[in-house]
């Protein structure tokens, strides 16, 4: 229906004034301020703290719930995550709160029932009072939707005292409406109705909008209980307006059915299908399976009070799967007294009886009192069909026993006119009559309620009619401001289009003017980084020449130091292979010693080229770990003891076994092999190789000492120097290197995180020095099992 008219006139002179005013506004302030300043005022995004990141989430997730569940449930799992990891429990027992509601709507109930226990045990060891009652309440909202009611309305009494003596009176009005509810359920109107009416005072001086529109669709079916549609109608409009407000289709679908259910009793089947279709609609989009068979459960009524039982049993049967998929007791049996009701109609008695039966003994079982006489009231009808007296006076007596005490009049008035037609057929008249006379009080009862309906309907169709009338009015009033506004708006127009016109005048002088700053400003950044680039460029080119020069130098040293080992090792394989038998087992055993020398120069050599490709082409990566130093230089000296005894060379570690290094092994033990190696090639026969250490707080030098040659003060300068790799200068004894050692060690011990240096005095020997971090106090406190596992 279209909107007051005159308020949409005010709105669009109101729009058309704001409009002038706006583009006056920007007119002005592209005049008079720099555009570029204005872009950097909006870059300011305050970073929020946790507690309210934690807040946003949840208000997300619960806004989400009636819209797209999967959002809902993604947002309600990131705050209990994030919650849990910056400790904040009362944030966690909100989000385990709110994922056992998406939980129970997607009929998880075991999963919902688990976050719901969890919730309630965190929320008592925290003293969270609120969120303890919403977890009574949700449970029970569960348990009575089991059936077990007796079980839920304890729940929803104990969240009632616990927000009553803890003054919060928004939980308060939860559990207040939820205990209304479970009067009406059975059959306890009135009761029903002051539970209701308690909770409605309280949610309105709240303004809590979702609860109200929870709470106004049940207080309207009790309205029309006792035949006020009108009161009921205004219920579930007020209630449509917030659920459509909130843009909650999970609400907005609940309201729909209870629509849908009063044009059903209207007898307005058109009305109540086109409702309850669009509560389907709200419902497939969430995809809640029990909302979802509340709903084909309410279409297949319709086409059963329209009597097209196909159709009726199409829909009880796509309610009654979608009840056994969640054990949805409730919704199961009501499914199956439908069904039932079908085949009953249908001449169908064997089905019917198999249905109802079943419906008889799930609502038996959970205690579900209406579903007991609805069931039972249908058998009544079914063997009363069937010619059977007894057993259907059996099950019509059972249902009298369910509802006597309630104001199910509908459902009494069938009952008592069973129990008459039963006995009248007997011919026991007595019984008869009692019956008789109930049932004409029954529908004394009725008649008033049939009553006040019609007459709520006339005041309906009377208030419809009278609105109808004020709108036309309304509407031509309407059309006569609409035509003297039109005139008003083309004057206005003309302005604004002569005023744009000029903003787009001063735009595009601004834009020109702008461009060729921009354009400038881009030409000194352009100019700058060529200059950048070309000095980049000059600088890799000195960093390709160099590395051509340390390539052709690599090359020279394979095909140099390389080829002699190999050569001078294939003489003495050749001549071991040939004339062993011949030759002198002194001369055998030093032929040997010599190609074990040489075998070992060769694998230097290879291990030093391989390791400083490695490190030239970026592919050693340390992995440090806590290793103990003198394990580390004990296994790496043992390959030298054949030189050492050869040369008479005397070898001295001192270093504890309790300092731990944090290194990585293999660039540790390059270092130490290569300092060794270049010790015993320097150090004369008989002289003397040493290794000890100096302890720091935060790192150990490990100091390698030497009785060799020593190095002139010429080379100590140059030793470590980066871009260099020349052949290194022959042993005592004339052993020949590759240059790399030296080099090797500094990238690696820097890859360490330490450094080295060298003392030396020419003829009295060398010292190198080189550091590590030491890890902890020594690791005394370590077990052997510890550093076992660190190694």
């Amino acid at each position: 229906m279209p909107l007051n008219m005159g308020l949409y006139t005010k709105y669009n002179k109101k729009k058309t004034y704001t409009s002038l005013a706006v583009l006056v506004l920007v007119f002005v302030f592209l005049l008079f301020c720099d555009f570029s300043s204005y872009a950097q005022v909006n870059k300011a995004n305050p970073q929020s703290n946790t507690g309210k990141e934690l807040e946003e989430l949840l208000q997300k997730a619960a806004a989400n719930i009636g819209i797209s569940p999967a959002l809902a449930e993604q947002l309600a799992d990131k705050a209990f995550t994030l919650a849990q990891e910056k400790k904040e429990a009362l944030y966690t027992i909100r989000a385990l709160i709110l994922s056992g509601k998406i939980k129970n709507l997607k009929g998880d109930h075991t999963t919902a029932l688990n976050l719901y226990s969890k919730a309630a045990t965190l929320a008592k060891q925290q003293h969270a009072v609120k969120e303890e009652i919403e977890t009574f309440i949700n449970i029970g909202e569960m348990v009575y939707k089991k059936g077990d009611y007796d079980q839920s309305l304890l729940l929803f009494l104990k969240a009632d005292s616990l927000a009553g003596s803890s003054h919060l009176e928004r939980q308060q009005a939860t559990a207040l409406y939820y205990i209304g509810k479970y009067n009406q359920t059975k059959g306890n109107f009135s009761q029903a109705r002051n539970y209701y009416l308690r909770s409605l005072a309280i949610n309105r001086k709240n303004n809590d909008s979702v609860q109200l529109a929870l709470l106004l669709p049940s207080l309207g079916k009790y309205y029309i209980s006792e035949g006020s549609l009108n009161l009921a109608l205004n219920c579930y409009q007020e209630a449509f307006y917030i659920s459509t407000r909130l843009n909650n289709q999970l609400l907005s679908a609940d309201i729909c059915n209870h629509l849908g259910g009063l044009y059903s009793d209207l007898k307005e089947f058109n009305k109540a299908m086109h409702y309850h279709r669009q509560a389907l609609q709200y419902r497939q989009a969430m995809q809640y399976p029990g909302e979802l068979a509340k709903s084909y459960n309410n279409i297949g009524r319709i086409y059963f009070g329209l009597g097209q039982l196909d159709s009726a049993e199409y829909y009880f049967k796509k309610s009654l799967v979608l009840c056994k998929s969640t054990n949805y007791k409730k919704g199961l049996v009501k499914s199956l007294v439908n069904l039932g009701s079908v085949y009953r109609l249908g001449n169908e008695p064997e089905k019917a009886s198999v249905n109802l039966f079943s419906a008889l003994e799930i609502a038996t079982h959970i205690g579900y009192d209406n579903g007991i006489a609805d069931a039972a009231i249908d058998l009544g009808d079914l063997f009363t069909a069937g010619n059977k007296l007894d057993t259907a006076i059996f099950y019509y007596k059972l249902a009298l026993s369910k509802l006597i005490k309630t104001n199910y009049d509908e459902d009494l008035l069938r009952i008592y006119l069973g129990l008459y037609k039963c006995y009248n057929n007997k011919q026991e008249y007595k019984e008869a009559l009692t019956y008789h006379v109930a049932l004409l009080e029954t529908e004394k009862k009725l008649l008033n309620v049939e009553n006040k309906r019609q007459l709520a309907i006339l005041n309906i169709m009377f208030d419809t009619e009278r609105k109808e009338k004020d709108y036309r009015v309304l509407l031509k009033d309407n059309e006569l401001k609409a035509s003297l506004l039109k005139s008003k708006n083309t004057f206005l127009w003309l302005i604004v289009v002569a005023l744009g016109f000029m903003i787009l005048l001063c735009l595009y002088l601004y834009n020109r003017f702008y461009v060729k700053k921009k354009a400038n400003k881009q030409l000194e950044e352009l100019n700058a980084k060529i200059s950048s680039r070309n000095a980049e460029f000059e600088k890799l080119n000195r960093e390709l020449e160099q590395v051509s020069k340390e390539k052709d130098k690599l090359f020279s040293i394979i095909s140099h130091e390389l080829r002699n080992p190999l050569y001078w090792m294939q003489n003495l394989t050749e001549a071991l292979s040939q004339k062993y038998k011949a030759m002198a087992p002194e001369k055998v055993r030093k032929t040997i010693l010599s190609l074990d020398e040489s075998a070992k120069n060769v694998y230097h050599l290879m291990d030093n080229l391989l390791h400083w490709s490695r490190s030239k082409l970026n592919r050693v990566h340390p992995r440090k770990g806590v290793h103990n130093l003198s394990a580390l230089i004990s296994e790496t000296t043992f390959m030298y003891e054949t030189f050492l005894r050869q040369k008479e060379i005397v070898f001295k570690k001192t270093i504890p076994d309790d300092v731990f290094i944090n290194a990585d092994p293999d660039l540790f033990c390059c270092v130490i092999r290569n300092l060794i190696s270049n010790a015993i090639k320097y150090t004369p026969n008989g002289g003397s190789i040493a290794i000890g250490y100096e302890q720091h707080d935060e790192f150990v030098t490990i100091i390698i000492s030497d009785s060799g040659k020593g190095i002139a003060v010429s080379d100590l300068k140059t030793i470590f120097a980066t871009g260099n790799i020349a052949l290194s200068m022959p042993g005592l004894m004339q052993e020949k290197g590759s240059g790399l050692g030296l080099k090797l060690c500094k990238d690696f011990v820097e890859m360490n995180d330490g450094k080295i240096w060298v003392e030396s005095t020419e003829g009295s020997g060398t010292q190198f020095f080189f550091n590590v971090p030491i890890c902890g106090q020594n690791m005394k406190s370590y077990t052997k099992e510890k550093i076992a596992l660190m190694e």
